[in-house]
């Protein structure tokens, strides 16, 4: 059974209403998706997810190429791994991530949680943690390598004490990671790195939860409640004692997201010639992504999507 969003639905969308909302969303169709390049792409994303594992190419390579075109590589690096003006930093949402560097601020519910928690996969030594952070104040930024070793031996989690260490750093927000050498990532302390702005900012769990929410929104136009624990991966790296993934409600509300009805026996405005299984999706719409798409708030609506007849602002 659907669960209901905090507010009754506003609209009903067509399935193909919400699957063109999307494309645009994530800067598959449309002329705005070119504009800015990588940084704007990550931007308007949120998130672009990282992988070690590479056949074309990597993960966060194939993500700029779908939407950009032929990026040269070299511009798609240093926009995520600025070397002289950071742009952006690496945490955990969906996975590993690169995020826009404006973002730091509202991963303090993750970096408390994890506080809170204790570990994330390996435990960690205080004194250990206290060397690490020494060398880094000192010598400026290091890689695991030149901290002393990443690994104890060839086993991939086999990590060395002096790794555990500014990992666990990193999730906690006493390090951060602006840049990569060789894949390397290159480990550094915020305060030499992050905006002060942004280095003082510490919003609640709540405030976090509803910018999140709303930025989950704008990168996928149309959001379910699955959707919105899934894309920061709200049930994964948080202490016990805080259920973030129930907050999903409120936070769709406090973010200022349209209450919305995706009918699946609906397509491009007409009956579907089976009868549905189950009734109407419930869900939220991005409101600025409802404009564009209706024409309304300045918006030009794409030619495809006033063929859909299905668009309609009704009660349900």
């Amino acid at each position: 059974m659907a669960v209901l969003p905090v507010q009754a639905p506003e609209l009903s969308l067509s399935a193909d209403d919400v699957r063109l909302m999307t494309l645009r969303a994530q800067g598959f169709i449309g002329t705005e998706a070119r504009r800015g390049g990588v940084p704007a792409m990550l931007r308007r994303l949120g998130a672009v997810q990282l992988d070690t594992i590479s056949v074309l190419a990597r993960s966060h390579e194939l993500v700029a190429y779908a939407r950009l075109g032929p990026v040269p590589r070299e511009r798609i690096e240093r926009a995520y791994w600025h070397p002289r003006r950071p742009t952006a930093f690496e945490y955990w949402s969906h996975a590993a991530c690169v995020l826009p560097i404006e973002e730091w601020p509202y991963y303090a519910f993750r970096r408390r949680a994890l506080r809170a928690r204790g570990k994330r996969w390996h435990q960690s030594h205080r004194g250990t943690c206290a060397e690490v952070l020494a060398r880094l104040r000192a010598e400026g930024p290091l890689t695991a390598t030149q901290l002393g070793g990443a690994k104890n031996g060839s086993s991939w989690w086999d990590w060395s004490d002096t790794k555990i260490a500014v990992e666990w750093l990193l999730d906690v927000g006493e390090v951060i990671c602006v840049r990569r050498e060789g894949w390397r990532r290159v480990y550094d302390l915020p305060d030499r790195v992050l905006p002060g702005g942004l280095l003082a900012d510490e919003p609640t769990d709540a405030e976090c939860l509803a910018h999140l929410a709303a930025s989950a929104a704008r990168s996928l136009g149309v959001v379910t409640r699955a959707d919105l624990i899934d894309y920061h991966r709200l049930r994964e790296l948080t202490s016990p004692g805080v259920r973030h993934a129930d907050l999903v409600d409120e936070a769709a509300d406090a973010a200022g997201l349209t209450p919305v009805a995706v009918d699946p026996a609906t397509a491009a405005g007409r009956p579907s010639p089976a009868p549905a299984r189950s009734g109407p999706t419930m869900g939220w719409a991005d409101p600025v992504a409802l404009a564009r798409a209706s024409g309304g708030a300045g918006g030009r609506p794409n030619r495809s999507f006033r063929r859909f007849r299905g668009f309609e602002r009704k009660r349900v």
